[in-house]
């Protein structure tokens, strides 16, 4: 199913086969637009490496227990670890900081994002 112009929700299904739930659907929405449609615009081409993520696959990937990658019901907010075609973590990382991203984590070979209520830094 189409997110964006460019995302779709099949690019965020868990490495397990599991596809993303249907009420992360505006999550999703809302992260594509805000942040990572006009992250392309900048970068070029988006690769999601990660995700949604089941509480089971989570584990097995050692993931934070409140992981944002895991889409709950009561919990506001997606998340995506990514790749863009230009620039580099570091680049991406201080973009969606400057353009608001809540969730921010940033690691050698990609950063992640996400659209939780607050801010976290890593």
């Amino acid at each position: 199913m189409r997110l964006s112009e460019h995302f779709t929700t099949e690019e965020f299904d868990c490495h397990d086969g599991t596809a993303v739930p249907v009420h992360a659907r505006d999550d999703l929405r809302a992260l594509c637009r805000e942040l990572l449609e006009p992250l392309r615009g900048e970068f070029g081409r988006v690769t999601i490496i990660s995700g949604y993520r089941t509480p089971a696959h989570n584990r097995s990937v050692g993931g934070a227990p409140h992981s944002f990658h895991v889409y709950r019901r009561d919990r506001r907010g997606a998340a995506a670890d990514l790749k863009c075609a230009r620039g580099t973590p570091a680049d991406w990382y201080r973009w969606l900081d400057r353009h608001g991203a809540p969730g921010l984590g940033r690691y050698s070979t990609h950063t992640h994002v996400d659209n939780r209520v607050g801010r976290a830094r890593w």
